[in-house]
């Protein structure tokens, strides 16, 4: 009826996505807090793959990693290579989220903390 390989592959790929662009996603979302003028340009830029079409991606990725891969590892149908395209593909979808519950938090309560010996994370 279904095929269980391919579910437990979606599995798996959904599993390591989360586990890599959660802290990378905060990290992110917490440094373009900071940022000036400098910080559109890096949100354009993360919103990319929300304007391209995945068969573009899919090219621009090829052709970016090349069809070696990075340091020796084959990127061409390996897990790998879904994994990589799978966090780009999904980065805008962490990072924004992320981005706009940081600056839900009132400044009050971030003097509060600092006063209170916290640190800004």
């Amino acid at each position: 009826m279904f095929d269980l390989e391919a579910l437990l592959l979606s599995l798996k790929l959904a599993l390591w996505t989360l586990t890599l662009i959660l802290p990378f996603g905060v990290w992110v979302a917490h440094t373009l807090q900071g940022m000036g003028r400098m910080r559109s340009w890096i949100e354009a830029g993360l919103a990319l793959p929300l304007v391209l079409p995945p068969t573009v991606l899919g090219y621009y990725l090829l052709v970016g990693l090349g069809g070696k891969g990075i340091f020796g590892v084959p990127l061409v149908f390996s897990f790998t290579g879904i994994l990589i395209a799978s966090l780009i593909v999904n980065l805008p979808f962490a990072i924004q989220p992320i981005q706009r519950a940081f600056e839900a938090i009132q400044p009050e309560i971030r003097e509060a903390a600092q006063v209170s010996g916290l640190s800004k994370w």
